[in-house]
C-alpha cells in the first residue's frame, strides 16, 4: 500500500524537523511548498492527500480547485478565521483542526502579560534601561491586584484555564461571553461588555475573531474602560482597533497593553505600534512551548492521516465535514 503523502504549506512549522520526524515514525510521506496563490497550492499539493496549513488563506477559489486527490485540510491551531469554512462544507472538503494542544501556554502568556503590565515591570525595565533609577512611586500607577476586578472576553477552553490561573492574584472576576451558558465557578457572567468595561481594572480577550467580533473593542470601547487600566490580546489581533489602542495608550488613558497578536502579521518593521509606549509585544508566539510545538504537529498531521486511511480522528475536531 502506497504512503500517504501529505503537503506542508510553506511556513506552517517553526521547525520541519517535527514533520519529517513524526512522517518518519508514522510511515507517511511530507513534502513542503508555498500555497500562497491557487497555482502554489495545486503545485505543492498535487498528488497529496492532505494539504496542512497554519495561518494561510484558504479561500473559496482554492477550496473549489483542490487537486482531487486532497481528501481534507488540517489546520495546525484553534482559530478558523483563515479557512473559508463555508466553501468547505460547500465542496465537501472536511477540515481538522486542533483546539486542546496549546491552551495551558496561551493562558499562562496572557496570565504572564498581565501581571508584568500590572506590576510596572514594561516601565521599570525600559527606564532602568536607559540609565534611570526612578522612584518605586514614579513608575507606574501600582495598586495591589487584589483589589482589583478582572474582565475576561471570550470564556471558552483558553479563557477558562487564564481565570483558574488569576483567581488567586484578583478580588473579583467578570466573563462576557454570548456563546456559554453554564455557571463558570467563582466568576459573574454578564450580556453586557460595556459593562465589564467599566468595572474592571484588568482585561483580558479570549475571543474568536469573526465578523461580529471585528474591532469589538475600539475607540468607543477603550473610552468606557476605567482609567489606568490593563488591556491584554492573545486571540486574534483584528478584535482590537490599534490605531485607537494607540491613542489610548500615547494619551495615558490605559496603563500599559499586552498583545501578541496584530491586525496584520508578521508586523511590519514600520508599524506604529512597535514605537508605542507602555506595550508589551510578542511575535504570535503564546502558543508555544517545546513541548506544545511537536504536539501540535504531531496531532495535526497524524490526525490527517487517520482520517484519509481509517476515517477517525483521535485529538482534533472537525470544523467542516466529515462528509
Amino acid at each position: 500500500m502506497a504512503k500517504v503523502k501529505i503537503a506542508i504549506a510553506e511556513g506552517a512549522l517553526a521547525d520541519p524537523t517535527w514533520a519529517t520526524s513524526i512522517a518518519e515514525k508514522f510511515d507517511f510521506e511530507v513534502v513542503f511548498g508555498p500555497v500562497d496563490t491557487l497555482a502554489e497550492l495545486q503545485t505543492t499539493a498535487k498528488d497529496c492527500a492532505v494539504v496542512v496549513v497554519a495561518l494561510h488563506k484558504m479561500t473559496e477559489e482554492k477550496i473549489s480547485q483542490m487537486p482531487e486527490s486532497v481528501k481534507c485540510i488540517s489546520r495546525l491551531g484553534v482559530g478558523l478565521d483563515s479557512i473559508d469554512l463555508v466553501a468547505a462544507n460547500k465542496f465537501k472538503l472536511p477540515v481538522i483542526f486542533q483546539p486542546t494542544y496549546a491552551y495551558n501556554e496561551v493562558a499562562n502568556h496572557a496570565a504572564a502579560m498581565a501581571l508584568a503590565l500590572h506590576r510596572g515591570i514594561y516601565q521599570a525595565t525600559t527606564t532602568t534601561q536607559d540609565g534611570k533609577w526612578i522612584p518605586a512611586t514614579q513608575i507606574a500607577e501600582i495598586t495591589s491586584i487584589q483589589d482589583s476586578t478582572l474582565g475576561v472576553i471570550g470564556c471558552g477552553r483558553i479563557g477558562q484555564t487564564f481565570i483558574k490561573k488569576m483567581q488567586p492574584f484578583v478580588k473579583d472576576i467578570i466573563g462576557f461571553d454570548p456563546a456559554v451558558t453554564e455557571a463558570i465557578p467563582g466568576v459573574t457572567m454578564t450580556k453586557n461588555l460595556d459593562e465589564l468595561l467599566t468595572k474592571c481594572k484588568i482585561i483580558s480577550m479570549h475571543a474568536p475573531y469573526m465578523p461580529s467580533t471585528h474591532h469589538m473593542i475600539g475607540k468607543r470601547e477603550l473610552a468606557l474602560m476605567q482609567k489606568g487600566s490593563i488591556l491584554v490580546n492573545v486571540s486574534r489581533g483584528g478584535l482590537i482597533d490599534e490605531t485607537a489602542l494607540i491613542e489610548a495608550l500615547e494619551s495615558g488613558h490605559l496603563d500599559g497593553a499586552g498583545l501578541d497578536v496584530f491586525e496584520k502579521e508578521p508586523l511590519a518593521e514600520d508599524a506604529p505600534i512597535r514605537k508605542t509606549k507602555n506595550l508589551l509585544l510578542s511575535p504570535h508566539i503564546a502558543w508555544y512551548s517545546k513541548s506544545s510545538g511537536p504536539r501540535l504537529v504531531e496531532w495535526g498531521l497524524v490526525d490527517a492521516v487517520n482520517f484519509v486511511t481509517k476515517q477517525s480522528i483521535s485529538n482534533g475536531k472537525f470544523a467542516a465535514g466529515p462528509f
